[in-house]
């Protein structure tokens, strides 16, 4: 290329990279320094080294926070990976109607996570009764307040987290099937390919590189949770976030520097979460070519 065509394509990148490096990095790199300090956002800034990250190694919430993350990660990722690749699979076989049960699917995606929380909030209430405990009573079953049980509230809140947002890899998914030539899957039919067959060995491996991108949206996305967790329980230790746990101490005890410190060991967190995955992508993409 000349050198003036070079150039094209960095002014066309330069106004999007600009507003990301306003938005994101200067952000983080703040944080960063911050995290050298200890400040309540009045007095002045006391410099204390690296003091904020041995208070963090060293603090038990954050070590609670991070196995709870953990957790939802496995749990929450394998949940609308699963739930979204079903929905895609549904869609993908139905003729009349699709277009509306896309939407219909979507819609929690767009909607609020206030308005999600709330009607999940009341459904699951044991007092007043909710609908999930009225049924559980008309069963014969123990009415059980699942969001404020340590032992179900974790599982309960990834539970509808995962409706929020399965729509959107459902999206993505449908998008990916659409998008397989008619032709190779009209050669697999006359060559007797069952519908299992066809997508264990024609459609899933096709669409092998959508599903590299989703787990890494999904990864991350898992571990910078926030909203759904903090609105339906920012109480209960058994629910902590590392998100969430920042938050708290940044704004709420006005502890910026240890919260700056939190928000660095998240952004890490999530660098090295999508380093690790793009390497074991990598190696099995270059195992399936040898």
């Amino acid at each position: 290329m000349k050198p003036r065509n070079k150039i094209q394509p960095a002014l066309f990148v330069l106004p999007a990279f600009f507003v990301y490096f306003l938005t994101v990095i200067i952000p983080i790199l703040w944080s960063v320094g911050y995290s050298f300090f200890s400040w309540n956002g009045i007095k002045d800034m006391e410099f204390v080294g690296l003091a904020n990250y041995v208070r963090m190694f060293s603090d038990g919430t954050f070590k609670s926070a991070v196995v709870n993350n953990l957790k939802f990660v496995l749990l929450g990722s394998s949940f609308q990976l699963l739930a979204g690749l079903f929905l895609a699979i549904l869609l993908s076989h139905i003729i009349k109607g699709s277009n509306v049960l896309r939407v219909i699917y979507f819609i929690p995606c767009i909607i609020s996570s206030m308005a999600i929380c709330q009607i999940f909030s009341k459904m699951l209430s044991v007092q007043p009764q909710g609908l999930v405990c009225y049924l559980m009573e008309k069963m014969g079953m123990d009415p059980i307040a699942l969001l404020a049980n340590s032992k179900t509230a974790l599982v309960t809140i990834t539970l509808i987290d995962g409706y929020k947002y399965c729509g959107l890899y459902m999206i993505i998914f449908y998008s990916a099937f659409v998008s397989i030539s008619k032709d190779v899957l009209e050669a697999s039919i006359m060559d007797g390919c069952s519908l299992i067959q066809q997508y264990r060995y024609i459609k899933l491996p096709l669409i092998k590189n959508i599903f590299s991108i989703v787990v890494v949206m999904l990864i991350n996305g898992c571990l910078k949770t926030f909203d759904v967790f903090y609105i339906l329980d920012n109480k209960s230790k058994s629910t902590e976030m590392v998100a969430t746990y920042m938050y708290k101490t940044a704004f709420n005890s006005a502890d910026f520097g240890y919260g700056s410190t939190l928000a660095v060991f998240l952004v890490v967190e999530c660098l090295a979460a999508v380093f690790v995955i793009q390497r074991l992508l990598g190696t099995a993409k270059g195992e399936e070519s040898e």
